[in-house]
C-alpha cells in the first residue's frame, strides 16, 4: 500500500517537473519574441532626437549610479558614475578648453587624473590618501616633459626641469 503510494507521488512530482519545463520554454520564447519586437520597435526610431539636460541612471534601489549632464554653472560637462554609496568613482568628462578623467577612492576623494589642458598639453596627476596632488608628470607647451613632487603638506619636493 505505501509503495503505490509512493509511486503515486513520484508519477505527480514527474507531471510537476515536465509542466513546469514546457512552461520555462513558452516563457523563453515569449521573453525572446519580446526583446526582439523591442529590437524592430527601436529600430524604427533612427534619425530622431532625444533631448535632456541630464541623463540619470539609477539602480533598483533608486540610488544614483551615473549621470551625464552639466554642471549648475554650465562650465562642466560629465559622466560620472558613483558606488553604492554614492561616492563619485570616475569622472569623465570637460571644463571650458580642458579634457579630464577623475579615478577617486570610495571617499569620492581623487587619487588619479588625466587632463588636457586647452593648449593641448597633457598631465597626469597622482595623489594621497588625503587628496592632495603627490605626483604631476606632463609635457610642457614646448614639448618638454615635466616631472613635479609634492610633499604631503603640498609643497614642491622635487621637479625636473
Amino acid at each position: 500500500m505505501e509503495d503505490e503510494r509512493y509511486e503515486a507521488i513520484v508519477r505527480r512530482v514527474e507531471r510537476v517537473e515536465r509542466d513546469l519545463r514546457r512552461w520555462r520554454r513558452v516563457a523563453t520564447v515569449l521573453a525572446v519574441g519580446a526583446v526582439g519586437l523591442a529590437t524592430v520597435a527601436a529600430g524604427g526610431t533612427r534619425g530622431r532626437v532625444v533631448e535632456a539636460q541630464k541623463f540619470v541612471v539609477r539602480d533598483l534601489a533608486g540610488r544614483i549610479r551615473a549621470e551625464l549632464g552639466p554642471s549648475d554653472s554650465d562650465r562642466q560637462l560629465a559622466l560620472r558614475f558613483r558606488d553604492l554609496t554614492g561616492s563619485p568613482r570616475v569622472t569623465l568628462g570637460m571644463e571650458d578648453e580642458t579634457a579630464v578623467l577623475v579615478l577617486a577612492d570610495k571617499t569620492g576623494r581623487p587619487r588619479a587624473g588625466l587632463v588636457t589642458l586647452a593648449q593641448g598639453v597633457p598631465g597626469l596627476t597622482l595623489y594621497d590618501t588625503t587628496g592632495r596632488a603627490r605626483l604631476e608628470l606632463g609635457v610642457i607647451r614646448e614639448g618638454q616633459p615635466s616631472v613635479r613632487l609634492f610633499d604631503a603638506r603640498g609643497g614642491a619636493a622635487w621637479k625636473a626641469p
